[in-house]
């Protein structure tokens, strides 16, 4: 009696599990409390399955009332299982949802301790990534989560123990016709359907979306090659899950299908439920209020637009003179010259003084391009120089500092450049502190201490004492008695030495340095001594340069 009783539950034993492999089922709508639903989760009067409402930081669930068979023992292999529904997101803002919904397998229904929010009503703080959570799931992400290393706003997500998605994609199709993948927004508030399907066989789960009108595509948005095996309990509980945050979004469930073991019936779209409407137009506060502002609005712009037009033609207005038709440099316009630089920012501009000629040409001078004349200014228009101009390296607080080779080299490129200009030019009074500040260094036998500090050690002294000495021969009060360009590009090439005692003696005869003598008498040295007022050939001798 004992071993058939025995025997008659093992028989029934094996038909339950028998019938759970075989586990089938399709909802075209859910018109009867036909799932076990907690948190926020509802059944609309006209058969929707609303996971989420209006209510911020919730969730919400909705399980197969009954346990299914995923496989025969706990160390046994998964079975094949098939998947398919159809869902809708309305966002309380259109660009903005909150925060998404998921397709689960889990041990229990409800995910007990699960948060809202970007836990997705799955998982909370503690448990996330835990692998005895035993839960698969397939986000619908409607919200970027940098914690969880989200890709976007917009994606789908397999998620294996945690949020972490294992596998993830924006949200879209590849289409039939071409094979090219079409973008999906999830929170359009239009249809979706989502097929998820596992393979027993080839350990490889797929999950493929599309719009409700599109047919399944033969390409799969995702694919995961894992053996869920160690990841699922002999028995699970299939369902859905969603939560709302600071932003919440109704998520609907219109139709599902499940098939263990094989495919899930197809879902006959004409059978679903209708989502409900947006809400009516709020066409009369537009009427009342919205069209007055509008109209109001267009007649100050088109009052501010003729008055802008007035001043801009007046700000951008431009003389022009005869002679100008005959010049050679190309006239640009002041609006253009406006617009190229930002409205003369300090960044676009070179400098300002000094007039230079249009028709100068060397490679260390920047060529004039054109110009500009409004309401008494004269914009000139030169090359554009990528790397600023020379000041910026070396006032200030330079990001780079030039080294000594460099510096070497502008130095003989000025002096060329100067000795095509045949010597018309000559340097804004700023300079005078820094001249006589040198010749003092000079005068007590330490001009390498008006070095740049910012060079450090790295220059050679021979080139430095040479740059120092001929920029002070150079900087004599008197045009006459300064080196030609020629003879100082000589110079600096090491083709002629710096004039000797008897010359410099001629140089500070007949071209008295005024401006260094009086500056000389009370200049303290280095070691705190005062300097007499020397002639300059006495100073010139004794100083041996």
């Amino acid at each position: 009696m004992l071993f058939k009783i025995v025997l008659l539950v093992h028989i029934l034993s094996s038909l339950a599990i028998a019938a759970s492999q075989d586990l089938k089922f399709i909802y075209s709508g859910f018109r009867s409390n036909n799932l076990s639903l907690d948190g926020l989760a509802e059944l609309t009067s006209n058969g929707l399955l609303r996971l989420t409402n209006e209510i911020m930081q919730q969730t919400g669930h909705a399980f197969y009332p009954n346990p299914v068979t995923f496989k025969n023992s706990i160390d046994g292999s998964a079975f094949s299982f098939s998947s398919t529904f159809v869902f809708a997101i309305r966002p309380e803002y259109a660009t903005l949802g909150g925060h998404g919904m998921a397709f689960v397998i889990a041990p229990t229904r409800g995910l007990p301790g699960s948060l809202p929010s970007q836990h997705l009503g799955l998982f909370n703080e503690s448990n996330n990534g835990n692998q005895t959570n035993h839960v698969v799931a397939v986000e619908l992400d409607t919200r970027r989560n940098i914690e969880f290393n989200d890709l976007d706003g917009n994606h789908v997500g397999i998620d294996i123990n945690g949020l972490e998605s294992v596998r993830y994609a924006s949200a879209g199709y590849y289409s039939q016709l071409n094979g090219k993948l079409t973008n999906l927004t999830l929170i359009s508030g239009q249809r979706m359907q989502v097929w998820i399907e596992y393979g027993g066989m080839e350990k490889q789960l797929n999950v493929t979306i599309a719009p409700i009108d599109v047919d399944k595509p033969s390409r799969p948005l995702l694919s995961l090659s894992r053996d869920l095996s160690p990841y699922l309990n002999s028995s699970m509980y299939i369902g859905f899950s969603s939560s709302t945050g600071s932003i919440y979004s109704s998520h609907y469930v219109l139709g599902w299908s499940f098939k263990m073991n094989g495919l899930a019936e197809a879902l006959d779209i004409s059978r679903l439920p209708k989502l409900p409407r947006l809400g009516p137009k709020k066409t009369s506060k537009f009427l009342t209020i919205g069209l007055p502002v509008v109209c109001l609005s267009l007649v100050f712009v088109a009052v501010s637009s003729v008055s802008y037009g007035i001043r801009r033609r007046r700000k951008f207005a431009e003389v022009l003179e005869d002679w100008e038709l005959d010049f050679g440099p190309q006239r640009f316009k002041y609006k253009d010259l406006y617009i190229a630089t930002k409205g003369f920012g300090d960044r676009e501009l070179l400098g300002s003084g000094r007039i230079c000629i249009g028709r100068l040409r060397h490679r260390n001078l920047v060529p004039l391009l054109g110009y500009c004349r409004r309401k008494g200014e004269l914009l000139l228009v030169y090359d554009y120089m990528p790397n600023g101009s020379l000041d910026k390296y070396l006032f200030g607080q330079p990001e780079v500092t030039l080294n000594w080779s460099q510096r070497f080299r502008v130095i003989k490129g000025v002096a060329s450049g100067l000795f095509y200009l045949h010597e018309e030019w000559e340097q804004p009074a700023e300079d005078v502190i820094l001249v006589d500040w040198v010749f003092a260094r000079w005068l007590g036998g330490e001009i390498l201490e008006a070095r740049d500090p910012n060079l450090g050690t790295e220059y050679v002294a021979e080139e430095m004492e040479l740059v120092l000495q001929l920029g002070l021969i150079c900087s004599q009060s008197e045009p006459a008695g300064r080196p030609s360009m020629r003879q100082v590009v000589q110079f600096l090439e090491g083709d002629t030495p710096l004039p000797d005692i008897s010359l410099l003696r001629l140089y500070a005869s007949d071209l008295p340095f005024s401006r260094f003598d009086d500056f000389a008498m009370s200049y303290p040295s280095s070691m705190g001594r005062s300097f007499s007022r020397p002639s300059v050939a006495e100073s010139l001798l004794s100083g041996g340069r």
